[in-house]
């Protein structure tokens, strides 16, 4: 066995917690799915688990310090890694001196960091149709119409402290929204899956990530009538909820596709439902073997394939 040198290891620690982002690590623990982020708070920003109302950890950006509030644990980002993915001091130095994949999508880090976030937020205004002008626009940007957000997405209005803000938003079990604009990506007054029935004869069950992907299939299979599960966060899949999924395919013997993105909290999510879901059915093959991220992925580029055809 070889001789830990831990005059070395102590300086790669001290170089670490002073460079590395503890809060883009949180980040990337939301991206994966493992985390909810529930917004800053004065200076701090709010993590919790999936089966917390409220998120309990709270980082500190400044002094790169996170402590959980009810669990009465904390520490610097060694530890973090420590406690979230298993791993000893030694393997943990290790795993943070090859910094590859801790930062998490930086253009949504950024808006976390800098834009509207969850506390004091106060829903002032639902409207059952999208109609700002800004959302239709976001909307042709992401590849889709009005008509395939169409009774499921509504135009939340919000304010938080003094500021207003507006998004399309698709409601969630329980009773918060997740919301999407080009600048917000995050959830109102708590997370959760959403569920909808879309058409007169649903024939199965379809299971997305989230509703860019959910809207971005009822574009391109505008007649298709089917139940809707959108996650909005691959930690809403539950053991229970697939538990509950299988058993009502197996009522209504219909089957269940799953379309979770190409990523690894996408194929982790596969995994598990394919474990619990008997009639499940990996239906991701159509994008990601053409190594894209997701639906809307593909539906942009076959709209952007389909204007390149028409200027030749």
């Amino acid at each position: 066995m070889a001789k830990i040198n831990y005059a070395k290891l102590t300086d790669q620690a001290s170089k670490i917690k002073a460079e590395v982002s503890l809060l883009d690590y949180f980040f990337k623990l939301e991206e994966l799915g493992e985390l909810r982020f529930d917004g800053k708070k004065g200076k701090e920003y709010f993590f919790g688990f999936h089966h917390q109302k409220t998120g309990s950890i709270s980082v500190k950006e400044k002094d790169n310090l996170w402590y959980d509030h009810a669990k009465g644990e904390g520490g610097d980002i060694i530890k973090a890694v420590q406690l979230f993915e298993n791993k000893s001091f030694v393997e943990a130095i290790n795993r943070l001196d090859k910094n590859t994949d801790i930062v998490a999508d930086a253009y949504q880090a950024f808006y976390k960091k800098n834009g509207e976030t969850e506390y004091n937020v106060s829903i002032t205004k639902v409207l059952d149709n999208v109609q700002h002008p800004a959302l239709l626009n976001y909307l042709e940007s992401r590849g889709l119409e009005l008509k395939d957000v169409a009774t499921a997405g509504k135009e939340v209005h919000w304010t938080n402290g003094k500021d207003n803000f507006f998004a399309i938003g698709f409601e969630n079990k329980n009773g918060g929204y997740a919301v999407r604009s080009k600048l917000y990506k995050g959830n109102l007054n708590g997370g959760g899956i959403s569920s909808f029935t879309i058409g007169a004869n649903p024939q199965s069950i379809k299971m997305f990530e989230g509703s860019m992907d959910f809207s971005s299939y009822r574009n391109l299979n505008p007649k298709e009538s089917f139940y809707a599960i959108v996650l909005n966060s691959t930690g809403n899949l539950t053991q229970k909820l697939s538990i509950n999924v299988n058993e009502k395919s197996i009522e209504k013997d219909i089957p269940v596709h799953l379309y979770f993105d190409n990523g690894v909290g996408g194929k982790k999510a596969t995994e598990k439902a394919l474990e619990f879901i008997k009639l499940a059915e990996d239906k991701s093959s159509f994008y990601s073997e053409k190594g894209l991220g997701d639906i809307n992925d593909f539906l942009v580029q076959q709209k952007q394939n389909n204007i390149t055809q028409i200027k030749r």
